[in-house]
């Protein structure tokens, strides 16, 4: 099937049956597509709910290297390096907390809150515009059949007036909800191209900064601090085998 690019405003008016046809390959395409983003908005959500889970989970971790020290450890001798470094992981665990943090509340504002507008806003106009235009064509549909089956005499030209007007008046409430409607999917045909593209921008800028500020804040600082504390561990090894091997 060729690439439609728009609906034609005049043949709305027009209400054909290949309108309707190519009315119909349209409201397809919107139904793929919320099929799609609502999809889509589940998995962005399950990426920010894990990453507010870390949050949660580096602040459990932090509590928890500080509580060593108040453990009533009975073989407790010589645990004050054990607990002047903890205390030191506690504070690197707090400040990576800080980054993690941050990470969430942009990915809630740049990957999350646009693809839930995109959803709420253009998706449901478009659901709304439909809706509003299958009742009107259907009253339109009705006034129709009312005026086809009235009586020629004389004597019904009052009434016959009367459901002429209310045929006119359905037809222009179905032609004004009907440019409302094709105005909406012929804009939905671009929006989706934005809204596709601009949460992922938010969550890839958001990883970067992250990492960037990450590397900013810890590669130097951290350094001498971990070799120190892998020296610790090695030395604690080597005390270990040496003492087991006695």
């Amino acid at each position: 099937m060729p690439t439609v690019d728009k609906l034609l405003l005049e043949e709305a008016l027009q209400d054909s049956p290949q309108t309707r046809s190519l009315l119909s390959v349209f409201e397809e395409d919107a139904g793929t597509l919320t099929e799609y983003t609502n999809q889509l908005l589940q998995a962005m959500q399950r990426v920010y709910g894990a990453q507010n889970e870390m949050c949660l989970a580096t602040q459990q971790l932090s509590k928890q290297l500080l509580a060593y020290e108040k453990q009533h450890f009975a073989l407790g001798k010589g645990d004050e390096e054990v607990i002047s470094t903890l205390h030191y992981f506690s504070k690197v665990v707090d400040e990576l907390n800080v980054l993690h943090s941050e990470l969430a509340k942009q990915l809630a504002d740049t990957m999350i809150l646009p693809i839930i507008q995109f959803r709420e806003k253009d998706l449901t106009e478009v659901s709304t515009l439909k809706d509003l235009f299958g009742l009107a064509s259907t009253e339109h549909d009705v006034s129709m059949a009312k005026y086809s089956r009235l009586p020629k005499r004389k004597e019904n030209e009052k009434h016959k007036a009367e459901v002429a007007k209310e045929v006119a008046n359905a037809r222009r409430k179905q032609h004004l909800s009907s440019l409302q409607y094709y105005c909406a999917l012929n804009a939905l045909q671009y929006r989706k191209r934005v809204a596709m593209m601009e949460p992922m921008l938010g969550y890839t800028r958001g990883q970067i900064n992250f990492f960037k500020k990450g590397a900013e804040m810890f590669s130097k600082r951290l350094d001498s601090f971990l070799t120190s504390v892998s020296d610790m561990v090695q030395r604690h090894g080597e005390d270990l085998t040496t003492g087991s091997s006695l």
